[in-house]
């Protein structure tokens, strides 16, 4: 715990140090992302929503999935997927952090460990945008927003930490192994089936969910759905709080070893 704390406080040194360089490089990311289309911001509206409808044309429509809770699907699935799409987009992006600035991975002065941070600073725009649509939607519906909602902001910590680790792996090794994004996509694509977003935790047995409780994922999705439509404070579970802010760390510590240790030979690859 000592060395994550550790850590934790150097990276946060660095994140203030570099503050300017780090918001440069995000709105620079924000305007590639947007800015030159046509549609430009409206495409991180237009893209979600496209989604949405077709999760809710399949599922809802076509498989008639309505959660035990007699929530509508929409509303329950949008509780999922905002979580979701964030660690997707970002992680993917992440992946690529490295290789797409090369310019500044090879300056032995940059610290190459914030460029992760950027992508993610980037995503919350599009996060942003969703979860006022599901407000929207939670309005359609008939359901009321309450002070619970500002709860998801405790589970967007441990996300965003499991979410940096992550990427420190993932865009370190690419740099050596360029497959790793493809592995990546294929991975992201079967964790998706392993997390409760188009079904839900309840629809499990007992000896199933108790494993699919092991991914990280799903505590993260699950407090989102407290937070929005169960009005179920964090500390009623503290056994998965515990784990979810246990995996976070880890893969933090995991991730930033991994990280300092393949870093200095970004510039002999690159």
């Amino acid at each position: 715990m000592t060395k994550a704390w550790r850590l934790f406080t150097q990276y946060l040194s660095t994140v203030y140090a570099c503050r300017n360089t780090i918001k440069a490089l995000t709105v620079r990311e924000i305007k590639v992302r947007y800015v030159g289309s046509l549609g430009g911001l409206a495409w991180s509206i237009i893209h979600p929503l496209v989604i949405i409808l077709v999760y809710w044309m399949v599922f809802s429509v076509g498989f008639k999935i309505q959660p035990s809770s007699n929530i509508p699907f929409i509303v329950a699935f949008l509780c999922g997927f905002i979580p979701w799409s964030l660690f997707n987009e970002t992680l993917m992006a992440n992946t690529q952090a490295i290789i797409k600035n090369t310019h500044l991975a090879t300056k032995v002065v940059f610290p190459t460990e914030v460029l992760p941070l950027v992508n993610f600073l980037a995503s919350l725009i599009t996060h942003g945008i969703m979860l006022v649509i599901l407000l929207g939607v939670m309005i359609f519906n008939g359901i009321s927003p309450t002070f619970y909602n500002l709860q998801f902001l405790y589970y967007l910590l441990p996300l965003t930490i499991f979410i940096l680790g992550l990427s420190w792996i993932t865009s370190a090794l690419n740099v050596f192994y360029r497959d790793v994004g493809q592995v990546i996509l294929a991975l992201l694509n079967l964790w998706f089936w392993l997390t409760p977003i188009v079904w839900m935790l309840e629809m499990m047995p007992e000896p199933y969910s108790f494993y699919l409780k092991l991914n990280p994922m799903v505590h993260v999705v699950e407090g989102y759905r407290n937070s929005f439509l169960h009005g179920v404070p964090f500390w009623q579970h503290p056994g998965a709080e515990i784990y979810l802010w246990g995996c976070s760390i880890l893969f933090f510590v995991l991730g930033g070893w991994v990280f300092r240790r393949l870093k200095w030979e970004f510039a002999e690859v690159l």
